[in-house]
């Protein structure tokens, strides 16, 4: 909208607004004209004096605080086309009208003072009068006039608040449809493998229905850890584990992650890089997690028998990476927009590889993270695109001394007594066989009282606990069992759904010695109980 007359303003904003406050005069000959325009510039005020009345209407779209007129100008029809022009005021807008009267024909007065009287604010000053009363009347319309402007301020403010709020909510609507086709593909698979291993004795189904199980539940916890980085991004609650490391190192770690995905495409990857030239200071997980998703969004953004490159090369201060394929590209209008929240390219049933639209914000505020910048081209829809990040490069770290490898010894395995409190049963239960069946000594609980009278007749040495019991929490189950005098020799380990960096917090203030999150890596959390309870209080 534009700030006078929508359509209607011929300038730039900047130009506009430096006449928002210009008075326009226009009396029946040009030399009053100009005279009065130069009068009320000697007072302060900015004036124009206008030729005739189309001028002056053609000005008014230009930027206009108020209008000076004489009555003898608005004559031969001047009035009508002076009305019609601001007819087209926006809402907000009440143009000041300052009429000199006195000398014309009452009759032909009170005919154009009743049409401007209806589109705009009119003041009349009767001839003859002060000079004063023309600057102090004018000063109180450009007042009124400054009102008006806010209101438009306002007016945007609303409207531009009003279209996020739309745009939000469809976001919000597309994101949770394609959450929901997301988390339908790996559970239907899930679903489908639980009923062959129901109904089907040979192995090779079994074998092959655990391992859609397990590939489809580490899909779903990869799907939540996408959600929960997107949340501490936004929240700035990441903390970087910066070291100073060669990137090629983690760019053949992305590679080797993303290639599963690339032969079931069936694309070619090339890799264009050198070791030991590429130095930077970065945390390795999160600079994997970036060229990762890069790669992963080339892989599955290029139709089958594709080509992904991957390059980098050090360019000045700067350790420059590019992730280039020649797939279905991205259109010029929505590059601006990649890397917001839940945005992706178009959707159909063939493309169902979209993912939820949050991988590029990761991969953005990552890199923003680590003082870098990322940029995306394409030269249009099918024409494939590149990814460039740029990161600040570091100095070649010092050579080490070479030593030579220390072979760990295996602890031999001791079983313990284990607590497992769990409120979802069939959770307890599933963990509980395969801790028994590694050998050792198992009792289940399903609330916090149950768990502390298990405490008091079990002795366990071990606790796994979760936080979202009913009635009384896990924290406040951990507070108790701490503050029992043989409750200082337990190993209380709480496994919960609850991953922020604030709930691990809570958790350690609490009194637990590891955090571990939903769903469990079991050969992680058989570790932890390999451990003496002294060794690693407050480790996750």
């Amino acid at each position: 909208m534009s700030p006078s007359h929508p359509g209607m303003n011929p300038l730039g904003e900047s130009a506009f607004r430096e006449n928002e406050f210009r008075i326009l005069v226009l009396a029946p000959y040009s030399n009053d004209s100009r005279l009065s325009a130069e009068f009320l510039r000697k007072a302060g005020l900015s004036a124009l004096a206008c030729r005739d009345c189309a001028e002056m209407c053609s000005l008014i779209a230009t930027g206009c605080g108020g209008l000076l007129l004489a009555e003898e100008a608005l004559g031969q029809g001047a009035a009508q086309q002076l009305t019609a022009v601001l007819q087209n005021q926006p809402s907000w807008s009440d143009m000041p009208m300052v009429v000199i009267t006195g000398n014309g024909d009452a009759a032909v007065r009170d005919i154009i003072l009743a049409s401007l009287g209806t589109v705009g604010n009119v003041s009349l000053i009767e001839r003859p009068f002060r000079p004063a009363t023309l600057v102090t009347t004018f000063v109180a319309a450009l007042a009124s006039r400054r009102r008006q402007y806010q209101v438009r301020s306002l007016l945007a403010e609303r409207e531009n608040m009003v279209a996020s709020l739309h745009e939000a909510d469809h976001r919000k609507d597309e994101f949770l449809a394609m959450l929901a086709h997301e988390l339908r593909n790996p559970l239907a698979s899930i679903a489908n493998a639980t009923k062959l291993l129901k109904t089907a004795s040979d192995i090779e189904s079994h074998t092959w229905a655990t391992s859609v199980i397990d590939r489809q539940v580490r899909q779903l916890a990869h799907l939540i850890d996408d959600l929960l980085d997107v949340s501490r991004i936004t929240q700035g609650k990441i903390r970087l584990r910066m070291a100073v490391l060669d990137a090629a190192t983690i760019l053949d770690r992305a590679c080797e992650s993303v290639r599963p995905l690339i032969a079931k495409r069936h694309h070619r990857l090339t890799c264009d890089y050198s070791q030991g030239s590429l130095w930077l200071e970065a945390d390795a997980t999160r600079l994997e997690q970036i060229i990762n998703n890069l790669l992963t969004n080339a892989a599955k953004y290029t139709p089958d028998g594709g080509h992904v490159i991957l390059s980098a090369v050090l360019q000045g201060a700067e350790v420059v990476i590019c992730v280039k394929d020649n797939g279905m590209g991205i259109p010029p209008q929505r590059l601006p927009e990649m890397f917001q929240l839940f945005t992706q390219g178009e959707r159909s049933i063939a493309r169902s590889e979209g993912g939820l639209g949050i991988g590029l914000t990761i991969v953005q505020k990552l890199t923003e993270l680590h003082h870098g910048s990322i940029e995306a081209q394409s030269e249009g829809a099918d024409l494939g695109s590149t990814f460039t990040i740029r990161l600040p490069a570091a100095s070649t770290p010092p050579a080490r001394e070479a030593t030579a490898p220390v072979t760990p010894v295996a602890a031999p395995f001791v079983p313990r007594r284990i607590l497992i409190v769990d409120d979802n049963v069939d959770s307890a239960h599933g963990l509980g066989r395969l801790l028994g069946r590694a050998g050792h000594h198992i009792t289940l609980a399903h609330d916090g009282a149950e768990a502390l009278a298990q405490m008091q007749t079990r002795s366990p040495e071990s606790i796994i606990l979760d936080i979202g019991l009913p009635g009384m929490d896990g924290y406040e189950v951990a507070r108790r069992i701490r503050n029992d005098e043989q409750g200082h020799k337990v190993q209380l380990i709480a496994l919960t759904g609850y991953g922020q960096e604030e709930d691990r917090q809570h958790a350690l203030r609490a009194g637990f010695d590891h955090h571990l999150i939903k769903p469990v890596d079991v050969a992680e959390l058989k570790k932890l109980l390999s451990l003496p309870h002294a060794q690693g209080r407050g480790k996750e």
